[in-house]
């Protein structure tokens, strides 16, 4: 009998357990982050409309570069939030690593610099390669995926991104 309680208890906690230990974008989404030009920004700076957050490691950066020319290219207008995440095993010298983003990001890309790694912490990610996080025009995120450039992979995307779009 007891183990009989011991599982009913489990099937009815077990999924308000997993709904508790969910990512909650409504506190990341008011996180404003600094970009290489000084400038600040937010996921809630962003509402109106699906946005795309990246979130890699600053050491990886280079891999968002096709991800934002391909999505842009299939997406006329997609707002982008592209977010360096710092390394946690050192020191990090903003400013430094500012002037580095600078120097070696296109110019008008921003890339807000995250030296707490709130939005791996947040959302569990391993940044050594790209996390895309789809989120709606209200702020809630809708879908995530992992991965380098692959065209099979940017349609998945660009799938989710529409399903925004067609959304009321």
């Amino acid at each position: 009998m007891r183990s009989l309680r011991c599982c009913l208890l489990f099937l009815v906690l077990g999924p308000m357990a997993a709904i508790a230990q969910s990512p909650d974008s409504s506190t990341i989404a008011m996180l404003e982050l600094r970009d290489q030009f000084g400038n600040t920004a937010s996921l809630a700076s962003q509402r109106g409309a699906p946005v795309i957050v990246v979130v890699v490691s600053v050491r990886r950066l280079a891999m968002i570069e096709r991800w934002e020319r391909d999505l842009g290219e299939r997406v006329p207008g997609l707002r982008f939030l592209n977010v360096a995440d710092l390394p946690a095993d050192a020191p990090v010298d903003l400013e430094r690593t500012a002037a580095t983003l600078r120097k070696r990001v296109p110019e008008g890309v921003a890339v807000l610099m995250d030296p707490a790694q709130e939005w791996a912490t947040t959302f569990a990610l391993d940044t050594t390669l790209p996390n895309l996080l789809v989120f709606d025009a209200s702020g809630q995120l809708t879908a995530q995926f992992r991965g380098r450039w692959t065209a099979e992979l940017a349609e998945q995307v660009a799938d989710a991104i529409a399903r925004q779009d067609s959304k009321p």
